[in-house]
């Protein structure tokens, strides 16, 4: 019995003092973690052509930002996306909205330099056609420029210095139109042109060791041209034309959902 008594006090000795028992295990902090989410770019990331517009950068809350705010864990402080934004104002004007406690952002931007609504309306309208050439040789000329890959790489790394927690989400845009016509499959190559150079910025930006990742975004059936689009398809309403509907933004808030995983 002696001996037996002595082997437990070995036995008790080999736990270290003030633990009774097996420790648990740490709860898990990723599992309760809220995103604090910024949006930055143009009218796309602001929302237009979704409606309700609560500001004069027609900031709606369809637009795809306000969709994400509603997803659980993903808490929206701001959107200061604005129609018209490009690359340069992006950088100049709403990078300040990112610092160190944001762990995610969106950015679409990019568009502007290519304008394709006005593009589409030049060779669509009636107007000559050397006008709508002259529209598609400036929007050539622009994504030939390198200013894309430049500006936007610029902004990324800008980003990822202000907010070294975030991820960062790079959308695209949707190739607009169905395709079949020399004038609409004309902005459709540049849009898809713009797509590449955006996609090729966010993937170099990411190789340097950033938080970045490419979301594509594609409307599928439901381009322009088709019985039910999801973008405006009368150039007569500039605000909505060749901008998302609420169905689009959908889409965008997916995009992204799926792009973070």
């Amino acid at each position: 019995m002696r001996a037996s008594i002595i082997a437990a006090f070995i036995a008790l000795g080999a736990i270290p003092f003030g633990v009774a028992g097996p420790v648990a295990a740490a709860p898990d902090s990723t599992a309760s973690q809220v995103e604090k989410y910024v949006a930055l770019g143009d009218s796309v990331a602001a929302g237009q052509g979704g409606g309700g517009y609560v500001d004069a950068c027609l900031r709606s809350p369809a637009g795809y930002p306000a969709l994400l705010d509603a997803q659980p864990k993903l808490n929206l402080l701001r959107n200061a996306a604005c129609t018209g934004a490009t690359i340069a104002d992006v950088a100049t004007t709403q990078l300040a909205q990112v610092n160190r406690g944001t762990t995610l952002v969106t950015v679409t931007v990019g568009a502007n330099g290519v304008n394709l609504p006005a593009l589409t309306a030049a060779c669509a309208s009636g107007q000559t056609p050397v006008a709508c050439a002259q529209a598609i040789n400036a929007a050539a000329a622009y994504l030939n420029s390198g200013d894309v890959p430049a500006q936007l790489g610029a902004l990324l790394a800008g980003i990822a210095d202000r907010s070294p927690r975030a991820t960062i989400v790079v959308t695209g845009y949707p190739v607009p139109f169905v395709p079949g016509a020399p004038t609409t499959d004309a902005v459709n190559q540049l849009a898809e042109a713009l797509n590449t150079q955006l996609a090729g910025t966010a993937l170099a930006a990411a190789a340097t060791g950033a938080d970045i990742v490419w979301a594509p975004v594609e409307f599928g059936a439901h381009r322009v041209g088709s019985a039910d689009p999801y973008l405006g398809a009368d150039p007569a309403d500039p605000l909505t034309f060749l901008h998302p509907t609420p169905d689009g933004y959908v889409v965008y808030r997916d995009a992204v959902l799926t792009a973070i995983g």
